[in-house]
C-alpha cells in the first residue's frame, strides 16, 4: 500500500479523533482513535522512532535523542500539512465508510523492516511499513489532535524507556 496522504480531525460529539488515510491507488481508510488508544499508541510509536534511528546510525546511539529531534524538526518543517485532505468521489472504501474503532497496536517485522498494525477487536484495520517520513507527520498530527480535543496526555516527544510493543503472557514468580 502507498500512501497519499492522511489527516485527524477531532470529533467533540465522540471525543474521538477521527484518522483518515488514502492511498495512491484511490483507498481511503477510516479510523477512530479513542484517548485511551492513543496513550497507549504514543509509546509504540516513540520506539518505533528510536529503533528507527539506531538502526540507520548505529554509530550514533548514544546521540540517537539527539538525532531523533533534529530528523523530527526536518521532516516535520518539510510537510505540507496546509493542502487539504482529498475528497474523491472515485475512492473505494475497503473498510467500509464508517470509521472503526481501533484498539489494538503490534509491530511486526515485515520483509522491508517493521510493519505498525492498527487493528479493531474483530482484526480489521491496517498494516503499513513503518518509516521516518511516515511516523513524524502522523506524530505531529497526533499531538496536534489531542492537544485541540484537550485531553492532556502532554505527549512526551522523547525516546522511551522499555516500551515492549509485543504482548507478553503473565509473570509468574515464585
Amino acid at each position: 500500500m502507498n500512501i497519499h496522504q492522511f489527516n485527524m480531525q477531532f470529533n467533540p460529539e465522540e471525543d474521538r479523533i477521527l484518522f483518515r488515510l488514502n492511498t495512491v491507488s484511490r483507498e481511503e481508510f477510516r479510523f477512530s482513535l479513542t484517548r485511551r488508544f492513543v496513550k497507549l499508541l504514543w509509546p509504540v510509536l516513540m520506539q518505533l522512532l528510536d529503533h528507527d534511528i539506531k538502526k540507520r546510525e548505529p554509530e550514533k546511539a548514544h546521540a540517537a535523542k539527539e538525532m531523533l529531534d533534529f530528523e523530527r524538526e526536518k521532516v516535520v518543517s518539510q510537510t505540507n500539512f496546509e493542502k487539504k485532505y482529498a475528497e474523491d468521489a472515485a475512492m473505494t472504501f475497503p473498510l467500509g465508510e464508517m470509521p472503526i474503532l481501533l484498539s489494538r497496536i503490534q509491530v511486526k517485522q515485515g520483509p522491508h523492516g517493521n510493519l505498525l498494525c492498527l487493528h479493531t477487536s474483530q482484526g480489521k484495520g491496517l498494516e503499513f511499513p513503518v518509516n521516518n517520513s511516515f511516523l513524524h507527520p502522523f506524530c505531529k498530527l497526533l499531538e496536534d489532535s489531542t492537544t485541540r480535543a484537550q485531553w492532556e496526555l502532554n505527549l512526551p516527544v522523547a525516546r522511551p524507556q522499555n516500551v515492549n510493543v509485543q504482548q507478553q503472557a503473565p509473570r509468574v514468580l515464585h
